[in-house]
């Protein structure tokens, strides 16, 4: 979640693009893609989940690494954080200066453009109107006359890395075996499925091989739905790499679209997330046969246990460097809502009668497959905590000896990003929770504060989100002065803390 842009200011993200023509050939995430390729860590994929955040954070570095930030009013026009962010660029050297030396160093024209659509913002709505928010990655571009001729090779297309993975007819069969299909099924609310096939794209795709054609099932939605669903989901950082590569302009279908394609595939809808394997052999009845593993645990675990057990019963192995090929635009992008026409189709006119061969080792294995995707009792530790607060020192690491329970159960010194991130998935739909997340980082960054006030602080913030949907007023009230209380003697937050609490109390209690 980002801070309200409700009348307010916004921050802005600043990336600059300069020089003539050529600078602007291909889209802007191509540029990502080309950093994406160069980094040794997306060679191979990561095996733990810190592992795979620290890739996407080196990506988000190199990628804008000469961004800079400002801060704007949200009722601005576009045309003035343009003339905004051009001085600014300037100031910090991030664009040529103002002076222009001879004619090709001139500036022909200026102007801003969305970084995850390409779009180029109408300098005459508000940055509000334009759909932007605080935190958002804008592009300025800045182009000059031409210095020469150019012979430009084929920019790569960052989308197409995902959208291959898409619901399409876009492979084709090895000269000999048999193929096994099937189909990834997930909702809206699977959050951390969609957004693994977009962090592990490289590692599903290897790992499936050559005889698994499996698809992801998701829709192409307009860029305003999609953007506040992957916002409200993703951390700033994660969300503008992957809006930039142009890989959030899809996103799950919703629960009951979801639920219409697994009756289709006659799946219990309870068994969702779930992967699902079938026969597609010609004349037999719609999914009459399939196999269907429910993903348990969204890890690199699960899913090479899951692809190593299935290419084992195919009498193969994963990640023998062929994938999906790619597809044109024309064939890639159903539209929203024919999910299930396109699975029919799909069935339909690639069954082979050999294919039944590999649903059939597939099938025989299934329980064995089953079983060893189940975890493994974890090891007794002899310690067990209950609604406990648990106070981590600095520098200590968390260890798996603990096991923790309870709603209760706190913790004091978590990194910051984590604390927020639990903040807006548990009231990032309440009412002001914009300037409650605020608060709620002002807090844990507080050095004035102690442990015992800091933590009584936070959990403050999270009541207030709770009682703003209230009808009474009271409680909240109560609680707010509490929580004033708390933060007027932290000197290093006190003022915008203070306001913020203004801001929100009057919002609520009029």
């Amino acid at each position: 979640m980002r801070a309200s842009t409700r009348g307010g200011r916004m921050r802005l993200l600043i990336d600059v693009v300069e020089g003539d023509h050529a600078a602007f050939y291909g889209s802007y995430g191509s540029r990502t893609a080309w950093r994406m390729t160069s980094l040794g860590s997306f060679r191979s994929a990561p095996d733990t989940a810190e592992g795979s955040r620290a890739r996407w954070r080196d990506l988000h570095d190199h990628a804008f690494g000469r961004a800079f930030e400002i801060s704007v009013s949200s009722s601005s026009s576009v045309a003035e954080c343009s003339a905004l962010a051009l001085r600014e660029a300037r100031q910090r050297g991030a664009a040529q200066p103002a002076e222009a030396s001879d004619h090709r160093d001139r500036v022909l024209r200026t102007w801003l453009t969305d970084s995850a659509t390409g779009e180029v913002l109408d300098t005459g709505l508000t940055l509000a109107a334009s759909g932007l928010t605080d935190g958002d990655l804008v592009v300025l571009c800045i182009q000059h006359p031409p210095r020469g001729y150019y012979e430009m090779a084929p920019a790569p297309n960052p989308a197409a890395l995902l959208e291959r993975m898409q619901l399409a007819m876009n492979g084709t069969a090895p000269d000999e075996g048999g193929r096994l299909w099937g189909v990834l099924l997930y909702t809206t609310a699977d959050v951390e499925l969609a957004t693994y096939v977009r962090t592990h794209f490289e590692d599903l795709n290897a790992l499936s091989g050559p005889s698994t054609r499996v698809f992801v099932i998701e829709r192409q939605a307009r860029w305003p739905d999609a953007r506040k669903y992957w916002r409200e989901h993703l951390e700033p950082e994660l969300y503008r790499v992957l809006a930039s590569l142009r890989w959030l302009r899809w996103q799950p279908y919703d629960p009951q679209g979801a639920y219409r394609i697994a009756e289709l595939l006659g799946v219990d809808p309870a068994l969702l997330p779930c992967l699902v394997l079938f026969n597609g052999r010609p004349g037999l009845p719609w999914g009459k046969q399939k196999a269907v593993f429910p993903v348990e645990d969204v890890t690199p675990r699960y899913f090479r246990t899951l692809f190593g057990r299935l290419a084992q019963a195919l009498d193969g192995r994963p990640g023998s460097g062929a994938g999906p090929s790619g597809i044109d635009d024309e064939e890639r992008r159903p539209e929203a809502g024919d999910g299930p026409t396109l699975l029919r189709d799909l069935l339909l006119r690639s069954a082979r009668d050999r294919d039944e061969e590999a649903f059939d080792r597939v099938a025989a294995a299934q329980r064995a497959i089953t079983a060893a995707l189940e975890p493994g009792p974890a090891p007794h530790t002899g310690y067990q905590l209950n609604h406990c607060k648990v106070i981590l020192t600095s520098g200590a690491a968390m260890t798996e000896n603990f096991t923790f329970n309870g709603q209760n159960t706190t913790f004091i010194n978590r990194p910051v990003n984590t604390v927020v991130q639990d903040f807006q998935n548990q009231h990032g739909t309440a009412a002001h929770s914009d300037e409650l997340r605020r608060l709620l980082e002002l807090t844990l960054s507080s050095t004035d504060l102690s442990d015992t006030d800091r933590d009584e602080a936070a959990q403050a913030v999270h009541d207030l989100a709770t009682l703003s949907e209230e009808p009474d007023a009271g409680p909240f009230r109560l609680r707010a002065e509490r929580l004033r209380e708390l933060l007027s003697g932290a000197a290093d937050i006190a003022q915008p803390a203070l306001a913020l609490i203004t801001t929100v109390v009057t919002a609520v209690t009029g």
